[in-house]
């Protein structure tokens, strides 16, 4: 079987830093988990096998794939960023249907998919009202809605549950189960 990722001997640099050093492992499938302490270089892993950076040195595959500058892969994954990249103009369900309609759905299935998953991450009263607005827990829910709500075959999450409370944190974990 081959493995979903596969990461081998990767090295990351920037100029003198070196943020991932000699790196291997595979993943056959299901809930994987990176832990490490901060600038360990886990967001910079993260970043590799969604096809945002391009390991210095190594052989990264995700999906069977070379994830760098891959338009067809990218389809077929879905990545929840640490960092927030909203446009905080939109309500909700505008970003996530947005989204979508990108990702080539119909503008009615799009807005049907982005009220489903604003819904069941818990945000059914806020979905109509401005990003600008919401809590860094709602931002985080919203963030999980888009990556979601296009069935992707991975999904990619850096720091998911960063800002929420409680009850959100639970929702969220049993949503990834």
């Amino acid at each position: 079987m081959t493995p979903v990722i596969s990461v081998e001997d990767v090295t990351r640099s920037f100029g003198a830093l070196v943020a991932l050093n000699d790196v291997s492992f595979a993943v056959e499938g299901g809930i994987v988990g990176l832990l490490g302490p901060n600038g360990a270089g886990k967001s910079t892993l993260l970043k590799i096998l969604c096809g945002e950076l391009r390991p210095t040195l190594g052989k990264v595959r995700v999906l069977g794939h070379e994830p760098f500058a891959n338009p067809d892969l990218h389809a077929r994954i879905a990545v929840v960023p640490e960092q927030d990249a909203l446009f905080e103009d939109l309500t909700g369900v505008e970003f996530v249907s947005f989204l979508l309609r990108l990702r080539g759905h119909e503008p009615a299935d799009g807005r049907r998919r982005a009220e489903e998953w604003l819904d069941r991450m818990g945000l059914a009263d806020a979905m109509r009202r401005r990003i600008a607005g919401y809590s860094k827990g709602m931002r985080q829910r919203v963030k999980l809605a888009q990556a979601i709500a296009h069935d992707p075959e991975l999904l990619i999450l850096d720091e998911p549950l960063s800002g929420m409370d409680p009850i959100a944190r639970r929702r969220t974990i049993r949503l990834v189960k």
